[in-house]
């Protein structure tokens, strides 16, 4: 599988027994359908973001992205309770893609985030 970001290689991963996809390159995070929603209920799992969240913030700017399982342009979503992450979603397969750093943040929801979250919101 192919970045949806920069287009190297995804390497497949396992975290207790949930499989996902990370990019060789940028450390950008694939999950299939719910995968992230599995994973974030496992404590530890931020762990496997370990791409630089620098230069996730900087891919994060690439919005239009076709998916890499179904090729088709990916839906652009906010995470609802946490507005300042802004993900990609394919419609088709569900899958779901996190900039480097993002699954983190995702995860690790704390004080700066809800920060962050009233400025998104006052946009």
């Amino acid at each position: 599988m192919q970045c949806p970001k920069c287009s190297n290689e995804m390497k497949e991963n396992e975290h207790k027994g949930i499989k996902y996809d990370q990019c060789k390159n940028c450390g950008g995070l694939w999950f299939d359908a719910l995968e992230a929603e599995d994973l974030v209920e496992i404590k530890g799992s931020a762990d496997i973001d370990t791409g630089d969240a620098k230069e996730g913030a900087k891919l994060n700017k690439k919005r239009d992205i076709n998916c890499p399982v179904c090729n088709i342009r990916m839906s652009k979503v906010h995470d609802l309770q946490q507005p300042h992450i802004q993900l990609e979603t394919c419609a088709v397969c569900k899958g779901t893609f996190f900039d480097a750093g993002e699954f983190k943040d995702f995860v690790e929801e704390d004080f700066m985030d809800r920060i962050k979250d009233r400025f998104a919101k006052n946009r």
